[in-house]
């Protein structure tokens, strides 16, 4: 469950400015170095219900203080093209990981790696984060 502030609930008599309780399904990882497409990312993700912790880089969200309760990350391969940290940084996140790659390559040999290949089209980012932290009325 998230907290919003602000705002109001139609026909609930809040206040503006009072903490609402938003539901959500988990919580995902989101790391993209490129601000728009990160937060197209947090869109797409946010209308289908899930939490989402967004980062810029790898390296912050490894020692995100929420990383224990995302159920998966989804990482733009930016984030990890060409440094071996990044590359084991997958490793150490410890949760099963989306890849977001510009084009088709062979499959990186990591545990938990799905690779998807942009632009992402129709729900393939959605059906795979569902297919690992559920949806609504799974839980």
């Amino acid at each position: 469950m998230l907290t919003e502030k602000g705002g109001t609930s139609p026909g609930s008599g809040d206040c503006p400015g009072e903490n609402r309780v938003l539901a959500t399904i988990g919580l995902i990882l989101v790391v993209a170095p490129d601000r728009v497409f990160r937060r197209s990312l947090e869109f797409a993700l946010e209308a289908e219900l899930y939490a989402v912790d967004s980062h810029a880089r790898l390296t912050t969200a490894v020692e995100s203080p929420l990383l224990a309760s995302a159920a998966c990350a989804v990482i733009d391969e930016k984030a990890v093209r060409d440094h071996a940290y990044e590359w084991d940084a997958l490793d150490r996140l410890g949760k099963p990981v989306v890849l977001l790659v510009d084009r088709f390559r062979p499959p990186v040999s990591r545990a938990n790696l799905t690779v998807l290949v942009k632009p992402l089209l129709g729900n393939a980012l959605i059906e795979r984060v569902r297919s690992i932290a559920g949806q609504p009325g799974v839980h």
